[in-house]
C-alpha cells in the first residue's frame, strides 16, 4: 500500500513534466538563446544576425500566439481551414499553424511599433528584441495552460519527425512535377522576402542613422509643444525656449549647441546676408543612443532690430570657429523683433 501510494505521489510530480508541450519547451529555450546572442555587439549588424533575428522575429511570437488561440490538435479532414465553424470544431492542422505563426508575426509588428511611440522608446534593435521575447515568452506560458486544461486526446502533440514527414508530403507529393516546382517556388519565395526584410532590421545601414534638433516651448499645461514662439523681445527680459536634441546615431554621441541672433540682409535675388551676427547661447551634452536631451536657454540678446533670424546650430562634438548654418549638423530658426 505504502509502494502504491509512493509510486502515484511520483506519479503526480513526473506527469506534468513528461506531458509538458514538447513545442513551446523547445520554444521558449530557442527564444532566450537567440535574444542573449543577439544583444552581443560582435553578433548585431553581421549575417549571423540576420540568420538568428529572422525566426525570432518572424515565426516565434506569432507561433506563440497561435498556440494559445488553438491548443487542440488539427483535424485531417480535406476541408477548408479557413472556414471559421471547421476552425472552432477541429482546430487547425500543422501547415496551418506555421503559415499562421508567419503571418501573425508580421501583423504584431505594426501594433508593437505604435507601442514603441507612445511610449517614446527608440525603435531600436536591443528594445525590439526585448519586446519580442518578452511577448513571445508571456503568451507562451498562458498557451502552457490552455493547452493542459484540453482533454488528453483532443490536446496538440508536436512531433517533429511527424511534421517533417508532412512538409515533404506537402510540397512533392503532387500530382505534376508543375505543382511541386510551384511549391517550392513559393518557399524560396518566402525565405528571400523575409531574409530581405529582416537583413533590413537586423543591419540597418548607416544612412538610417541620424540626429534630430527640434525648438519647443511650453503651453499652459506644461507640454512642450512645436509652436507659441516669442516674436517680440525686450532685451533684458527672461524669454525661455527649450531646445531638444534626439540621438538616433546607434551610439553614444557628444552634441554642442550654439545659438546665435543674425541680422540679415535679403538680397534682389531671393537670397540672404548676414551682415551681423551675435553669439548668445552654447551648451553641450554627451548622449546616449536613443535618448533625448532637452534644455532651456533664455533669450537675452544685446542687438536690436527687426526681423532678427534666431537660429540654433547642432553640432557633433565641438563647434568650428565660425559657427554657420552652412557647416553645422542640423539647424533651426525663428524670426524675431528685438527692442532695447
Amino acid at each position: 500500500m505504502s509502494h502504491e501510494t509512493n509510486d502515484s505521489w511520483w506519479a503526480k510530480i513526473t506527469q506534468p513534466v513528461l506531458e509538458f508541450p514538447v513545442d513551446l519547451a523547445i520554444l521558449g529555450i530557442v527564444v532566450i538563446l537567440l535574444s542573449l546572442a543577439l544583444v552581443q555587439p560582435m553578433v548585431y549588424g553581421t549575417p549571423l544576425a540576420v540568420a538568428l533575428g529572422l525566426p525570432l522575429v518572424f515565426f516565434a511570437p506569432g507561433y506563440a500566439l497561435v498556440a494559445f488561440l488553438f491548443p487542440k490538435e488539427g483535424s485531417s479532414q480535406s476541408q477548408k481551414w479557413t472556414s471559421p465553424a471547421r476552425v472552432r470544431q477541429h482546430g487547425v492542422t500543422g501547415g496551418e499553424r506555421c503559415a499562421l505563426s508567419f503571418g501573425v508575426s508580421v501583423a504584431l509588428l505594426t501594433p508593437v511599433g505604435v507601442l514603441f511611440s507612445l511610449a517614446r522608446l527608440p525603435f531600436v534593435p536591443v528594445y525590439v528584441i526585448a519586446a519580442v521575447a518578452a511577448f513571445t515568452l508571456l503568451v507562451s506560458i498562458f498557451a502552457v495552460v490552455r493547452r493542459f486544461n484540453v482533454p488528453k486526446k483532443s490536446r496538440l502533440s508536436v512531433s517533429v519527425r511527424g511534421g517533417v514527414t508532412h512538409l515533404y508530403r506537402v510540397i512533392f507529393h503532387e500530382e505534376s512535377a508543375a505543382d511541386v516546382v510551384l511549391n517550392l517556388a513559393l518557399v524560396l519565395s518566402v525565405i528571400v522576402a523575409l531574409t530581405t526584410v529582416g537583413f533590413a532590421v537586423a543591419a540597418p545601414q548607416d544612412g538610417e542613422h541620424f540626429s534630430n534638433l527640434s525648438l519647443l516651448t511650453r503651453n499652459d499645461n506644461g507640454d512642450y509643444v512645436t509652436e507659441g514662439y516669442p516674436t517680440n523681445i525686450t532685451a533684458g527680459e527672461s524669454n525661455p525656449v527649450f531646445v531638444s536634441v534626439q540621438n538616433h546615431e546607434d551610439e553614444t554621441t557628444e552634441y554642442t549647441v550654439v545659438a546665435q541672433l543674425q541680422r540679415v540682409e535679403q538680397r534682389p535675388n531671393g537670397g540672404a546676408r548676414v551682415t551681423e551676427r551675435e553669439e548668445i547661447g552654447r551648451f553641450d551634452r554627451r548622449v546616449s543612443a536613443g535618448e533625448r536631451w532637452r534644455t532651456r536657454h533664455d533669450i537675452d540678446p544685446t542687438m536690436t532690430g527687426e526681423d532678427l533670424r534666431l537660429v540654433y546650430l547642432l553640432y557633433k562634438g565641438d563647434p568650428p570657429s565660425d559657427p554657420t548654418t552652412s557647416n553645422a549638423a542640423q539647424h533651426t530658426q525663428i524670426w524675431v523683433n528685438v527692442t532695447a
